[in-house]
């Protein structure tokens, strides 16, 4: 089961998590998600530090949710995983897409006016490794 709370820091959705985030969890997260962007959130920051494991299908969520956000240029990153979410975020190359930072005031420094920063370098082929996988 995954435990969701937000709380909102200008224009930023902070989405504090806890538990699994896995099939059975992902479409209460996915609510909270499209509605921070559909209130015009510019970043949103999920706070994985009490996520105790993320399946593939979480994995694909979060690649999924990523492309969801960048036409609007709403950015989504994540903050303080575990060690072994993080290394599944990393030897998956979505820690290569969807920022990873120690801290909520980390994340939000990073994105001080939430306006959008295109890095373009290595992102389609990141995305091509990432969809090769099977979710």
């Amino acid at each position: 089961m995954l435990a969701i709370r937000e709380h909102c820091l200008h224009n930023t959705k902070i989405l504090d998590l806890s538990g699994r985030f896995d099939a059975n969890s992902k479409l209460g997260l996915e609510i909270a998600i499209l509605g921070a962007k559909e209130m015009g959130c510019q970043h949103i920051i999920l706070n994985f530090s009490d996520i105790t494991w993320i399946d593939s299908m979480g994995l694909g969520q979060l690649f999924l949710w990523y492309h969801k956000m960048r036409p609007n240029h709403t950015h989504l990153s994540i903050v303080s995983p575990q060690p072994t979410v993080k290394d599944l975020l990393e030897s998956t190359h979505l820690a290569e897409i969807v920022p990873i930072y120690q801290s909520e005031k980390e994340a939000v420094e990073a994105h001080p006016d939430s306006s959008f920063m295109t890095n373009h370098h290595g992102v389609d082929g990141i995305e091509q490794r990432y969809m090769g996988l099977q979710l």
